[in-house]
């Protein structure tokens, strides 16, 4: 939805999220994981070698995530990633990170930009605040649908427990938590089709220009 709108506007798109998962997917190949237990003191002393950015993919006409220069993108999509992603994100220090580049990527405006703090913690100014929401169960199987589309194994009981525990765990992480910023506006677009909601977040748009 967000990447629809940027693309529409001409405005550049940055994926929070997909830096977290970046984060984590490097502390993956780095050692920094013990099987599920995380290692934050080597991760701390890692994070200046960490480098993310974003660049348009002209055959699906969106922007993907590189780390150090490689494409991570479908990397950090997977059900590995997903497990480990808000143990990662919950710490101050990458957090700290995260939110310099992100806010850093804002400076000249002209930005459309997604994630569970955007609108509270990272800019808290932004000129529209849009805070989507779905049912678990629905946003479990778009998650099951986009990966079984790339080939990838899924168990949609597996993506459900994981979409909930991160929900869980990122409402109630001391740093930025999850939750709606009180002048945003809520959509639940759970019955919504990718042209409605598209055409809902247009119109959005184009009240706050002419405003």
């Amino acid at each position: 939805m967000a990447k629809d709108l940027a693309k529409r506007i001409g405005y550049v798109y940055v994926d929070s999220g997909a830096m977290y998962r970046a984060v984590t997917l490097y502390a993956m190949e780095h050692g920094c994981f013990n099987g599920e237990q995380l290692d934050v003191e080597k991760l701390r002393s890692k994070m200046g070698d960490i480098h993310i950015s974003f660049l348009f993919n002209p055959e699906t006409g969106k922007p993907d995530t590189y780390l150090n220069n490689i494409k991570v993108e479908d990397r950090i999509r997977t059900m590995e990633v997903s497990e480990r992603v808000s143990i990662v994100a919950a710490l101050d220090f990458v957090r700290s990170e995260m939110v310099a580049q992100q806010q850093a990527f804002g400076k000249e405006k002209g930005v459309v930009m997604d994630g569970r703090d955007i609108g509270t913690t990272v800019f808290p100014d932004a000129e529209l605040k849009i805070f989507l929401t779905a049912s678990p169960e629905i946003r479990a199987q778009r998650r099951y649908d986009e990966l079984k589309a790339k080939g990838q194994e899924a168990s949609f009981d597996e993506i459900l427990e994981n979409v909930k525990e991160r929900d869980y765990l990122d409402q109630h992480r001391e740093v930025s938590p999850l939750v709606q910023a009180e002048d945003a506006i809520l959509l639940d677009n759970s019955h919504l089709t990718i042209e409605e909601q598209n055409d809902w977040l247009m119109n959005e748009y184009l009240k706050r220009i002419e405003d």
